[in-house]
């Protein structure tokens, strides 16, 4: 209806109007509250607490001074199967009845919504004759259901008419409404509540268009009596309301509903640095029905320092709400890609930096990475594999920041979705990029690793150069730690090789390198076995000295891996001549391995003959000799890849 027309229909009546109206959406909130009293005198005395709620914030924030209703939930007891004393239920239906009456004297008063408001009486007169009578106190489980049932598929209640009634007075508050405030459609201000809804609709503008083809978040203000209002509808669900009061000029109180209790935690965590005090958050549950009737409220307050500082907070607090329509969607979308508690803090993340969470929806949510996914990985996704199984939790992170902030801008600047999704996957494989330099970082964990075993058992050699000797015995054991370190990177990689296109050859390479450390926790083991008589016979020589070697080509192998992530086409020469001089100095290290190894059985032919000794000198001397073959084939492989792939990309 336009203004005008209601206007010429009002006559007289347009002085009542905003007061009936004003009365009715205070109604409203005595009406769940109401709602919310049965429901929890019920619940407690199915299940005493021992510390039953009193919701006297709830009480007192919908304008009722009878203190006594605090005291409802602790006293109600259940008497038999389905049935309570609750105190006061015959006054509590009586006042439901009261305040529906005046959620529809505003309707009943136009001749425009006369015929609905008459629909509404009958609805009302119906639902209360199917009551059960309620014998003074005492009330049943299946009448607290029928009055508090909010879900349709359970038939019409008296929630779902106070629920019609509050859309209908909200679209009679927007028709009506005398001034349009920066967006937010009001009646009854003055020159001060213009200026704190002006506030509160900068921030409220400011996001809004981050919520982009969804509906939701038209404001409407009043003054009623010494109070403003200010409420925002956010989404689509009817539970979902945001109503602020002013009172005093400095006294802000905050009522938040939600069906989720998380989206209520993090509503509350936006504001955290504002100040805010909330009261405990209450369930509220209808009692004999689903898990779906539950819903949350939250009463928050705040007593600004000065006018500036309250204009601040509302500003502050209208940019948040934008944040909060479909949060629970996109918490679930982006949970599919990494761990809940990631996905909460990517949301955070995002409003903070008034990306928001829309945009990633509306182009597809997940499966605008799973998209991206198919191109980039070289086998099909595995029912249930998120994204930070394939590149690590921090990758994922990040590329998801990446994701958000790139649908949120895209969009907002009226990029076309092909560019947008583009971006999208490229950088997917720019992070797998980033995931081939974990697997060389993880690589040369791992040659760090085979650099130990080398060292220890060398130092343990010259220490004590006596096959089973303490040093060698006590080296044999760190080295059994170590190769099982070495083992979980071998796996680590492997798993992150499978998902990853082009990336097999990082677990062929470190499954040869691999060997490396297999066969130096070999020779660890051999050289501290003590055999009989083997007092005071000295290890040959040119068994310390290969292992020496082992060692040095050991790490120039590491300084090989760790140099190739800087590696690529146009980088510096430097890490380039690094990488080649490792490479290369391996090659001859391992030339002089074989020769070693032949000098050591040189020398034990000359030494008299012990087939223990000479078995164990010579499978130590074996194994150094495996190790240094199978660092020299996994540098091939590393200089092969690094020259033929990496320098061509």
């Amino acid at each position: 209806m336009a203004k005008t027309q209601i206007i010429d229909a009002l006559g007289e009546k347009a002085l009542l109007l905003p007061t009936l109206l004003g009365a009715a959406t205070q109604a409203n909130e005595r009406a769940k509250y109401v709602l919310a009293l049965l429901q929890m005198a019920a619940a407690e005395a199915d299940r005493p607490s021992g510390e039953a709620p009193t919701l006297r914030a709830e009480r007192e924030n919908c304008g009722l001074r009878e203190v006594r209703l605090d005291r409802v939930i602790a006293r109600s007891e259940s008497i038999g199967p389905g049935t309570y004393l609750i105190p006061e239920a015959g006054h509590l239906v009586e006042m439901l009845g009261h305040a529906l009456d005046e959620m529809l004297a505003p309707l009943a008063l136009l001749a425009a919504t006369a015929r609905q408001a008459q629909e509404f009486v009958d609805r009302k007169r119906r639902l209360f004759a199917a009551l059960p009578p309620i014998d003074g106190n005492l009330i049943d489980g299946d009448t607290i259901a029928a009055l508090t049932s909010g879900r349709p598929s359970a038939g019409d209640g008296i929630h779902l008419l106070i629920m019609d009634l509050h859309k209908q007075i909200n679209e009679l508050q927007s028709s009506i409404a005398e001034e349009v405030v920066a967006g937010a459609r009001a009646y009854g201000l003055n020159d001060g509540d213009r200026k704190l809804v002006a506030a509160f609709m900068t921030g409220l503008q400011r996001t809004a268009p981050l919520k982009f083809d969804h509906p939701g978040l038209a404001t409407t203000a009043a003054r009623q009596q010494a109070m403003l209002l200010i409420q925002n509808d956010i989404g689509e669900t009817d539970a979902h309301v945001l109503v602020v009061k002013i009172v005093d000029d400095l006294s802000v109180s905050i009522t938040y509903s939600d069906v989720h209790a998380p989206r209520l935690r993090f509503f509350q965590d936006l504001l955290a640095a504002s100040g805010v005090a909330w009261e405990e958050a209450r369930a509220r549950q209808t009692v004999g029905l689903a898990d779906d009737d539950l819903f949350y409220i939250a009463v928050g307050k705040l007593c600004a320092a000065d006018r500036s500082a309250l204009e601040a907070f509302l500003e502050r607090l209208g940019s948040r709400i934008v944040f909060l329509i479909d949060w629970n969607r996109a918490r679930k979308r982006l949970g599919l890609l990494v761990p809940n508690a990631v996905a909460i803090e990517l949301l955070e993340w995002a409003a903070e930096r008034e990306f928001g969470h829309r945009a990633f929806l509306q182009l597809g949510g997940e499966r605008l990475i799973f998209d991206a996914l198919e191109q980039a990985v070289r086998t099909p996704l595995r029912f249930g594999e998120s994204l930070h199984e394939m590149i690590g939790v921090e990758e994922a992170r990040d590329y998801l920041r990446f994701v958000l902030e790139t649908a949120a801008t895209g969009l907002r600047d009226g990029r076309s979705l092909m560019l947008i999704r583009d971006r999208i996957r490229a950088e997917l494989f720019n992070h797998f990029r980033s995931a081939e330099e974990r697997l060389l970082t993880d690589m040369g964990r791992h040659a760090a690793l085979i650099v130990r075993l080398a060292e220890d058992l060398t130092a343990a050699m010259r220490l004590r150069p006596m096959l089973g000797s303490e040093a060698l015995i006590g080296n044999a054991e760190g080295a059994k730690a170590l190769e099982s370190q070495a083992d979980e990177l071998v796996r680590t990689i492997r798993s992150i090789a499978q998902r990853i296109a082009g990336t097999d050859v990082f677990r062929r390479m470190v499954e040869i390198s691999d060997d490396a450390a297999d066969a130096l926790e070999d020779a660890a083991f051999l050289a501290g076995i003590a055999t009989a008589n083997e007092s005071g016979r000295p290890i040959p020589a040119a068994l310390v000295e290969l292992a020496d070697l082992a060692r040095d080509g050991a790490a120039a192998f590491k300084r090989a891996v760790e140099a190739a992530p800087l590696v690529h086409r146009g980088s510096d020469r430097e890490p380039v001549q690094i990488f080649l001089e490792a490479a290369d100095g391996l090659v001859a290290i391992e030339h002089q391995m074989d020769r070693k190894e032949r000098d050591v059985t040189v020398a034990l032919m000359g030494e008299p003959a012990d087939c223990r000794h000479l078995y164990l000198a010579t499978a130590i001397a074996h194994r150094l000799e495996e190790a240094g073959d199978s660092l020299l084939r996994a540098s091939f492989m590393l200089r092969d890849h690094i020259l033929g792939t990496v320098l061509f990309e």
